[in-house]
């Protein structure tokens, strides 16, 4: 190579450019987690990757103009095809193939599930502490946002479908699949299994092809998927779906494992982080300081002082679950006033939360021809 740099550097400094970045960290941690998910060939073919999908040809020629070797197609194809499979970069779903880069997450590291290793988890904790959590928080359009139980809803209430997961599980004309939760299996790695639930069979997909074609996931009837939910409610799980009004996937999370709950949790107001329409209120008067709420809450946001329960609406995202539980009926949800419509796909997120990242102007330049109408 004639770069000064290694090209796992190089790499990590690519990666950092797409929405969710991969930053650097003073212990370099990060360039652990990509040698882990790449070796040195894969590296340099995932160098000539962008967001946008590229055909074979395409990358074939990016290869050679940054590298200065000529690959065949045949042999990129399969390097391609087993990085695809190993989980480490995206695939359009119909052939003829195109490729492009997976952010680390959502994305690298969900595609990882049932391939694991105790390492690889510490690696991960450690860069989630040293850099990815402020990333991965920085941009003030969330990955997931947190969508009320139903039960917790008063019928009166007229809840928008995209706040509404019941609904969109029974309107979906996409094939639905159900997943290993990533995180649970990677904090049992640890020693760490989950305190809520012991099927960690709960992580929700729309039309994922990538996960059926690794085996990671089996497509379910939308009857199943909504008997998963309402055990998800029962076990005090949270549903987190992805951000946008056709949601790509909901996650059905806890205050254990989940990723992105135990990170916004270490932040003074994890409200903030995580997009939400409803928060709870509770009725003094009717609570008997039972705490069962206390139990249910993921984000640590109830606690009890003098005899009754008190909320504190930095911590709160308004998933229900202490409301669904009372038995005082003491708790209930109400609608924000300012209310967070999620954008129109995963595409228009993932544009939204890049152009706040490298600004407007140079957004709508060259990243737009390269962007719209493709794929993430």
């Amino acid at each position: 190579m004639h770069h000064k740099k290694n090209v796992y550097r190089l790499l990590q400094e690519h990666l950092d450019k797409l929405p969710i970045g991969f930053p650097k960290t003073d212990s370099g941690v990060e360039i652990k987690i990509l040698q882990h998910l790449f070796n040195s060939i894969e590296a340099k073919v995932a160098l000539c990757l962008s967001l946008g999908n590229a055909s074979l040809l395409r990358i074939q020629k990016r290869f050679k103009h940054k590298f200065g070797e000529v690959i065949e197609v045949e042999e990129l194809s399969s390097i391609l095809n087993k990085m695809y499979l190993g989980g480490s970069i995206n695939r359009s779903k119909k052939e003829p193939f195109k490729y492009s880069n997976a952010m680390l997450a959502i994305g690298m590291f969900e595609y990882q599930l049932g391939h694991l290793n105790k390492e690889f988890m510490q690696w991960m904790h450690q860069y989630f502490d040293e850099g990815f959590n402020d990333e991965f928080f920085r941009s003030s359009l969330p990955q997931l946002r947190t969508s009320p139980h139903m039960q917790a809803i008063v019928p009166e209430y007229n809840i928008a479908t995209y706040d509404n997961m019941r609904k969109i599980v029974k309107e979906t004309s996409k094939s639905i699949a159900v997943a290993n939760c990533v995180c649970k299996e990677g904090e049992a790695l640890l020693g760490k299994s989950c305190k809520q639930t012991k099927d960690i069979e709960v992580c929700i997909s729309f039309g994922a092809s990538s996960y059926l074609d690794r085996g990671q996931a089996r497509e379910i009837s939308k009857e199943e998927c909504l008997d998963i939910m309402d055990r998800a409610e029962r076990e005090g799980l949270v549903l987190q779906p992805g951000n946008s009004l056709q949601p790509f996937c909901i996650c059905l999370c806890c205050g254990c494992c989940c990723g992105v709950i135990t990170s916004a949790k270490k932040y003074d107001k994890p409200a903030e982080l995580i997009g939400h329409n409803f928060y709870a209120i509770i009725d003094k008067e009717a609570c008997n300081g039972c705490s069962v709420c206390v139990k249910r809450c993921q984000m640590d946001a109830i606690a009890i002082e003098d005899k009754k329960a008190g909320i504190d609406l930095d911590r709160c995202i308004g998933c229900g679950l202490c409301v669904t539980t009372c038995k005082k009926e003491a708790i209930s949800l109400l609608e924000m006033k300012k209310k967070t419509i999620p954008p129109k796909n995963a595409v228009t997120l993932y544009l939204g939360i890049l152009s706040e990242k490298v600004g407007k102007q140079k957004m709508m330049g060259n990243m737009l021809k390269l962007l719209l109408g493709k794929q993430l």
